[in-house]
C-alpha cells in the first residue's frame, strides 16, 4: 500500500508534467481530486534562453595562485539548441573551472542531462558533468576528444580517460548522470543525433546530491570552444518539510537576476534589498547595484504582481547618493501615512552612516539627510509600530548590532548594543499574531541566527536557524545567506511566523584568488521560506511524527488557520475549504491505509458546539467543543482508498 500512496503522491506534484529527452510533456490531472492548482513546483530545466546564467555560477578549481577570471559567456553564435548556449573559450592561461548550481531539485531517484559540443579535435580540453555533495565529494563523467571516464565518489576532478571512443568535433553529445534509490550512480555519453551510446558505466555511490556542475579544463594557449545547453533534471517527487528553511524551486529560485543592471562578470551583483507587499497587493523591491568599478552605483527598483516575476524600472537607478561618498550599501523602505521612507547606508571618510530619503511614488526621492552619523550605523533595517520607529544596524563596532528608536524616523536614540563576535548583516520584522519582534543576524561564518523580543529592544538568546549549503549559489561560508528581506507589509510587519517567505542575497566566492571586493562573486536575489501548518488546496503528506511535507512551495497560498490533522501512518491530505463560522467547517480529500488512526483538531470554536466527521458521506466520528475552544475528532481509517472528508456542525 505504501508504494501505491507513493505513486499517487507523485501525481499530485506533477504540475509541470514529465520531462523526457528535453521535451516537456504536459500531463493534465484536472480530473484527479488531488490536482495541484496552487504553489510552486520545479521546472528543472535551463536552456540559457534568458541570455544569462542566473541559475549557475563559476567556481575556480585550478592550481593557480594568481587572480584568474572565468571565460564563460552566453552566446547566440552557433548555439547547440535554441537561440543561446553557454560557451567556454580557452585562453593563454591554463584553466580549470566548474559552472555549478543548487537551484534544481535533486532528490533520488535523480537523473540529469546536458547537451555538449566541442569545436576542437585536439586534446587541449576536458569537459564533464557532475553531481556534487560538496567540493571534495562528487560523481560524474569526464571526457575529451579521445573518449570518456566515470568518476564515482571522487575527491580529485581530473582523471585518466578509461574508454577510448573518439568524440567528433562539431558533433553534439548528450551527457547523462543518474543516481537511483539503491545508490547506484550511472554516467552515459550518447550521440545526440543518432542515439548511439558511446559510453556507459555505473557503480555504487554514497553521495548526497547538493548541486550539479559543468566541468571545463583547457591548457594554456588553447583555442578550444566548448558548448553546453539544455540542462534537464528529473527527480523524485518534490516536497519540502515543515519548519525547515527551503529554497524556492527553479525556475522561481532566482527572484532578481543581475541583467540588465550589471553584466555577468564577477564583482557584479544586485542585493542589499528591501521587499514590501503593499495594501494594494503589489510587490515592490529596492536594491543596491554594484559592479567591479563602483562598489555602490545607487539603488534600483522593481515591481511585481505576484512576488515572483519582477519587472525592473526602465530608468534604474532610481536614486544615486552624492558621489562624495565612497560607497552605498543596503537600503530599507517603509510606507507610512502614504509616504515612502527610505534609510540607506553610505561610507563617509571611513565611517558608515545612515541617511534618510522620502518619496511619494517610491521612484523619485528627495529630502536626503543624514540621521545617524556620529557613530557607525550600517545596513539598517526598520519597523514602524504604533507611532514609533525601531531601527537595527551594524555598529557602533563592526561586530556589534545596535537598536535605536525614534518618534519620527529622523531623530534616533540608541537603546541597546549586542556583541555578535563577528560582522553580521541583519533583518527584522514585527509578527502580529504573537505581538513580538524577530531579529535575524546573518553571515560571519555563523549562518543565520534568530532572537525574539516583546519590546523590540531586548533580544535573547541568538540561536542559529539556517546555514549556507556546502555547494551552490549561496555557499560562501562567511556570508552565503545574507541581506535577508522578509515579505513584510508597508510598516515592516508579517502576520505569522508560520508563513515566512524571505528574499535573500545569495553570495559566493569564485575561489579564483580575487584581489579584493572588486571581483567578489556574482550575486543575485533569491527566494526561500519556512512554513508551518496546513495550506489551502495543496497536497500535503501527513507524517507519523506529526510533521507535514508540502508537495509545492506554498508561496502566497492561504493558510488553514486553526486546523491540524495527524495520522499515525503516512497519509495524504488536501483541504479544499475551511470556514470557521459555516455549518461545514472543513472539507477536502484524504488518502490513507486501512486501520490508520486519523485525528482532526480544530481551535477557536464555540464552547459546546457539536460536530461530526464524515468520510465519503459516512459518519466516522462525533465530538463536542471543549471549554478551551478545541475540538478533537478521531477515527480509524476504514480502507485503502481515497475519501472525501467533511467536518460539519450537527
Amino acid at each position: 500500500m505504501k508504494n501505491e500512496i507513493g505513486v499517487k503522491f507523485k501525481k499530485l506534484f506533477s504540475l509541470f508534467g514529465l520531462i523526457f529527452a528535453g521535451v516537456l510533456l504536459t500531463v493534465n490531472f484536472s480530473t484527479n481530486s488531488f490536482a495541484q492548482d496552487a504553489g510552486l513546483t520545479p521546472g528543472n530545466f535551463d536552456g540559457f534562453e534568458t541570455a544569462d546564467w542566473r541559475n549557475f555560477r563559476p567556481n575556480y578549481i585550478g592550481s593557480s595562485t594568481e587572480f584568474i577570471r572565468p571565460r564563460f559567456e552566453i552566446t547566440n553564435e552557433n548555439p547547440v539548441s535554441g537561440k543561446y548556449s553557454l560557451r567556454w573559450t580557452g585562453g593563454d592561461l591554463e584553466h580549470e573551472w566548474l559552472m555549478l548550481s543548487n537551484a534544481f531539485y535533486l532528490a533520488r531517484p535523480f537523473s540529469a542531462t546536458v547537451l555538449f559540443r566541442s569545436d576542437d579535435s585536439s586534446n587541449s580540453w576536458r569537459a564533464g558533468f557532475y553531481l556534487m555533495q560538496d567540493y571534495d565529494f562528487f560523481s560524474g563523467v569526464i571526457l575529451n576528444a579521445d573518449g570518456a571516464a566515470v568518476q564515482i565518489d571522487a575527491e580529485e576532478w581530473d582523471t585518466a580517460i578509461s574508454t577510448h571512443q573518439s568524440l567528433e568535433a562539431g558533433q553534439v553529445y548528450r551527457l547523462t548522470i543518474a543516481l537511483d534509490q539503491r545508490n547506484r550512480f550511472t554516467a552515459t555519453v550518447t550521440n545526440h543525433q543518432s542515439g548511439a551510446v558511446l559510453f556507459e558505466k555505473s557503480g555504487i555511490s554514497a553521495i548526497e546530491p547538493g548541486a550539479i556542475a559543468l566541468y571545463v579544463k583547457t591548457d594554456g594557449g588553447s583555442n578550444s570552444r566548448l558548448y553546453f545547453d539544455d540542462i534537464t533534471v528529473q527527480s523524485a517527487d518534490y516536497y519540502i518539510e515543515t519548519g525547515t528553511w527551503s529554497r524556492a524551486p527553479q525556475p522561481y529560485f532566482v527572484a532578481l537576476e543581475r541583467l540588465p543592471d550589471v553584466t555577468q562578470e564577477e564583482g557584479n551583483w544586485v542585493g542589499g534589498h528591501s521587499v514590501m507587499k503593499t495594501e494594494e497587493n503589489e510587490y515592490l523591491i529596492w536594491y543596491r547595484v554594484r559592479d567591479n568599478v563602483q562598489r555602490g552605483k545607487g539603488y534600483g527598483f522593481a515591481r511585481s504582481s505576484d512576488g515572483i516575476q519582477w519587472e525592473k524600472y526602465e530608468n534604474n537607478p532610481v536614486f544615486v547618493p552624492d558621489r562624495k561618498y565612497d560607497s552605498n550599501e543596503k537600503i530599507t523602505v517603509l510606507k507610512v501615512d502614504g509616504m515612502f521612507r527610505g534609510w540607506y547606508t553610505v561610507e563617509h571618510e571611513g565611517l558608515w552612516i545612515t541617511k534618510h530619503i522620502q518619496s511619494r511614488d517610491g521612484i523619485h526621492w528627495e529630502n536626503d539627510v543624514p540621521v545617524i552619523d556620529d557613530m557607525m550605523c550600517k545596513d539598517a533595517d526598520v519597523v514602524y509600530l504604533d507611532g514609533k520607529y525601531f531601527l537595527y544596524c551594524i555598529g557602533p563596532a563592526n561586530t556589534e548590532i545596535s537598536v535605536y528608536t525614534s518618534g519620527n524616523g529622523l531623530e534616533w536614540k540608541l537603546r541597546e548594543v549586542y556583541e555578535m563576535g563577528t560582522h553580521r548583516h541583519l533583518a527584522v520584522y514585527f509578527e502580529r499574531e504573537n505581538s513580538r519582534f524577530a531579529l535575524y543576524p546573518s553571515a560571519g561564518a555563523k549562518g543565520v541566527s534568530y532572537a525574539a523580543s516583546e519590546d523590540g529592544i531586548r533580544f535573547e538568546p541568538f540561536t542559529q536557524t539556517w546555514a549556507p549549503p556546502a555547494v551552490g549559489l549561496d555557499d560562501w561560508v562567511e556570508a552565503g545567506i545574507t541581506y535577508l528581506s522578509f515579505l513584510r507589509n508597508e510598516h515592516g510587519h508579517i502576520q505569522t511566523e508560520d508563513y515566512l517567505p524571505v528574499y535573500y542575497q545569495a553570495r559566493n566566492t569564485y575561489d579564483n584568488n580575487i584581489p579584493g571586493w572588486l571581483y567578489h562573486g556574482g550575486e543575485r536575489v533569491v527566494l526561500a521560506g519556512k512554513f508551518e501548518g496546513l495550506f489551502m488546496d495543496i497536497a500535503t503528506r501527513l507524517m507519523p511524527d506529526g510533521t507535514y511535507q508540502y508537495g509545492v512551495f506554498p508561496f502566497e497560498i492561504d493558510r488553514v488557520k486553526g486546523l491540524s490533522v495527524f495520522a499515525d501512518r503516512e497519509s495524504i491530505l488536501r483541504v479544499n475549504s475551511w470556514k470557521e463560522n459555516d455549518r461545514v467547517l472543513a472539507e477536502g480529500v484524504i488518502e490513507s491505509q486501512q486501520y490508520t488512526l486519523i485525528q482532526f483538531s480544530a481551535e477557536n470554536l464555540g464552547v459546546g458546539d457539536k460536530f461530526e466527521l464524515l468520510l465519503s458521506g459516512e459518519t466516522a466520528a462525533e465530538g463536542e467543543v471543549q471549554s478551551d475552544g478545541k475540538l478533537i475528532l478521531r477515527t480509524i481509517y476504514p480502507d485503502d482508498a481515497e475519501s472525501i472528508f467533511q467536518i460539519r456542525r450537527k
